[in-house]
């Protein structure tokens, strides 16, 4: 009920609050009269559904931090590695714990847009993150919001090798891990101080290209140019498999499945993308899909429905994903620039209230960010805006802020060739930056945030990683 409450009396917002205190009210009643857990348990499960169909899927990529939570808390992500492999086809719509049956992008959009116009101007943002957004961030504005006082701290355990990414835990602070070019993924701890290195995962003997967390934070993936897919416990440091790539190819990137993390997808040299079963080690039957070079680039949309993919010749392909057989179906292709890598993909559904697209944000290797919007529910682009940077050669990455925005304007991060790390206002016509950092050696490669924004990450091609600190008015 809290996570859909913004949903609820746009025009009045006080009696969200009374509602939300009378179902804590009851809630509690109840609780003492004893009743049956089992049919507790039916009755979320039915009050979920009932209220995804009355509001639409929370389809905002950091919705999924409520989702973890649920996860901590009764199993990891260790303990459902064989739900997959027992009943595949059953598990896959379980495992799908959210309604997505109105979750086309036409609709998403429609609803975004009639929710906005139904509010008072200035009003806060009708999504479910908005006020736990304005609780973090606090009544800033957006240059104030992203004005960073200095480096909270320098890693430079990979020095000499490249760190092509960086990347904090999922609802995490102080939780943060980056891969290198020197085979090997660092998991660091920013508090206590001073912050340290928890664990160094060794095992590839080529060069590491990307890693993921899940969603509870226990495992993390890896691809490497040895060929091969690495499945580690987070907690010890310990390799729990190893899978060759399919093709016998180098593994250039990978992504979980947000719905199902028994589901990780790669790419690969061979022009490939695989849907592989963890659980299992092998790829999945109709999973497997062709591009027309390099497969550099993946992102799903938060619903899990919709799979972007980039590669070295310029293309980006959509692929719509089937939720019960995990099967690939080939949707749409658009050509960004013949010939130029495209090295970053990253999508989000609500951008802030001028930008209520769904929208996808490309790097591409022609000296600029790309911000698409998303158009139908096949994953058609339509480029918005473009930002200029530097980046010709180096696979640079790029995000959206985490925090809903819920002021006028939204930001986009990226790194560069010229060795700064750039924020973009989305909205804003002229004068896009809104900050700009400087302190590395090199191309700045990765970039991330923290859940509350209150740290960003970054790192470059000489192995340096900075945490940066939002400056705290």
């Amino acid at each position: 009920s809290a996570r859909y409450n913004a949903y609820r009396t746009p025009a009045h917002p006080q009696f969200r609050t009374q509602y939300i205190r009378r179902r804590s009210q009851l809630l509690r009643e109840n609780a003492k009269a004893g009743y049956d857990p089992l049919l507790r348990r039916q009755y979320l499960k039915l009050r979920s559904q009932l209220l995804a169909q009355r509001y639409g899927p929370l389809s905002e990529q950091s919705s999924f931090r409520a989702h973890s939570n649920s996860i901590r808390s009764s199993r990891t992500t260790l303990d459902r590695m064989e739900d997959l492999e027992e009943e595949p086809r059953s598990q896959g719509s379980r495992g799908h714990r959210r309604s997505v049956s109105r979750g086309s992008y036409q609709l998403q959009a429609q609803m975004n847009r009639v929710a906005q116009e139904e509010r008072a101007p200035g009003s806060v943002v009708p999504t479910p993150l908005a006020e736990a957004s304005r609780a973090m961030a606090g009544d800033t504005t957006l240059s104030e919001n992203y004005a960073f006082a200095g480096m909270y701290h320098i890693f430079d355990q990979h020095v000499d090798q490249a760190v092509p990414k960086v990347q904090f835990a999922n609802d995490d602070k102080h939780l943060l891990a980056c891969c290198s070019l020197d085979g090997t993924i660092s998991v660091c701890q920013l508090v206590p101080t001073p912050p340290t290195v928890l664990q160094t995962l060794r095992g590839h003997t080529g060069a590491v290209s990307d890693f993921a967390w899940s969603l509870s934070n226990d495992i993390i993936v890896s691809t490497s140019l040895d060929g091969s897919m690495r499945i580690w416990n987070t907690q010890d440091g310990r390799c729990i498999r190893q899978i060759p790539d399919p093709d016998s190819a180098q593994m250039l990137c990978c992504t979980f499945q947000p719905i199902n993390n028994n589901l990780t997808v790669v790419g690969n040299g061979k022009h490939n993308v695989h849907v592989m079963n963890i659980s299992t080690g092998k790829k999945v039957k109709g999973g497997s899909s062709k591009l027309t070079g390099r497969v550099l680039s993946l992102s799903f949309d938060s619903a899990g429905r919709i799979l972007w993919t980039g590669d070295d010749r310029g293309s980006i392909y959509s692929f719509l994903f089937d939720m019960a057989t995990a099967k690939l179906t080939k949707a749409k292709r658009l050509v960004v620039s013949e010939g130029s890598a495209i090295t970053s993909i990253s999508a989000r559904s609500w951008i802030s209230r001028e930008a209520r697209d769904p929208s996808l944000l490309v790097n591409a290797c022609i000296n600029k960010l790309l911000l698409y919007r998303v158009v139908d529910n096949e994953g058609t682009l339509q480029l918005k805006r473009t930002f200029q940077i530097q980046q010709t050669n180096n696979a640079i990455r790029s995000i959206f802020c985490p925090l809903m925005s819920f002021r006028q304007g939204a930001c986009v991060v990226t790194g560069s060739e010229d060795m700064c790390v750039y924020f973009f206002d989305v909205e804003r016509a002229t004068k896009a930056i809104v900050n700009k950092l400087q302190g590395h050696s090199a191309a700045v490669l990765g970039i991330s945030f923290n859940c509350d924004e209150s740290l960003l990450a970054s790192s470059d091609a000489k192995g340096m990683v900075i945490i940066w600190r939002r400056e705290q008015k």
